[in-house]
């Protein structure tokens, strides 16, 4: 493990392979497409002014957000959850590696009048370091199926750790590692049959015709690698970077169905039914894990480019 703000360990090239990197990238540019148009993002709700975040990031970063508050999105796909957050006044800079997602995000940063507070940035997130110059932020923003794409978090996490500034905030919304795990049993119940503890070396290789987005979607560039992540791991990895974990909580929804026969409520999440009318609230679909980098300095090269003084202060 590097040194906090090191930057031999949070910079430098990617971990991930040649051959992964342009499989997921083909991959994400092709579902990019079709998530523009899908019932899922409901691109055309965001535009009227519904937000695209939901409760549980609401609820967990919402209080930390304010009118000038420095956001940085790490993998934010096409920018709705970055652009929703700048509506709430946040000030926000999006990062993802598919030039057609972030194409998009800032054609619609333009649509809803908010390009002047959002920047977007086209990078793997090992490599954005070095493009996003000098600035911290308040707050750093993961959320929904996004480390599943990443072989090191110990990287991941230095580079989080590296650009909040003192005092700064990291939120993740995420899948919970355990229901990646899970598969279906011919009487609608749940088994475990994969894998939960990480293996970085051995990525896991699927193929998908459709989306989590649209199921029924035609889908050419099928192939594509992830890497599993246990929560010890996640955990682990963010506080070897210098972050205090403040809460970690595990959910019993998702915001997609695993398996088609989930039950969808008024707020959006998916749930397991019991069988009795009721839903399952005995396994954990979701997770949000929230920490924070110590009032200890900012590493060299660095300034503290944070918003106002009310957000210093949260």
């Amino acid at each position: 493990m590097g040194a906090l703000g090191s930057d031999d360990f949070a910079r430098g090239p990617s971990p991930i392979p040649d051959d992964i990197r342009r499989a997921n990238l083909a991959h994400w540019d092709e579902w990019t497409r079709v998530h523009e148009s899908s019932a899922f993002y409901d691109v055309d709700g965001f535009k009227a002014g519904a937000t695209s975040l939901w409760p549980l990031e609401l609820e967990e970063l919402g209080p930390h957000v304010r009118e000038g508050t420095r956001l940085l999105h790490l993998q934010c796909h096409f920018g709705l959850d970055t652009l929703s957050w700048a509506r709430r006044g946040a000030v926000v800079t999006g990062v993802d590696f598919s030039g057609e997602a972030i194409a998009l995000a800032r054609r619609l940063a333009d649509d809803v009048g908010l390009s002047a507070r959002a920047t977007f940035i086209a990078s793997d997130v090992y490599e954005v370091d070095e493009k996003l110059g000098d600035d911290l932020f308040d707050v750093v923003f993961v959320s929904w199926g996004a480390i599943e794409w990443l072989p090191d978090l110990d990287r991941w996490a230095a580079l989080i750790a590296r650009r909040l500034r003192p005092g700064g905030v990291f939120s993740m919304t995420e899948i919970h590692p355990l229901a990646y795990a899970l598969d279906e049993t011919e009487d609608h119940g749940v088994r475990l049959a994969y894998r939960y503890l990480p293996a970085p070396d051995k990525p896991d290789r699927s193929e998908y015709d459709g989306s989590y987005a649209d199921r029924d979607a035609h889908v050419e560039n099928r192939l594509c690698y992830g890497w599993a992540h246990g929560l010890g791991e996640i955990l682990t990895a963010l506080a070897g970077a210098g972050l205090r974990i403040q809460s970690l909580r595990e959910e019993p929804y998702s915001v997609a169905p695993f398996f088609d026969w989930m039950e969808r409520d008024e707020q959006r999440w998916y749930w397991l039914p019991d069988g009795e009318g009721r839903r399952r609230a005995d396994l954990p679909f979701s997770y949000a894990v929230m920490a924070r980098k110590p009032e200890s300095g900012v590493p060299p090269g660095l300034k503290d480019g944070a918003g106002d003084a009310e957000a210093r202060d949260a």
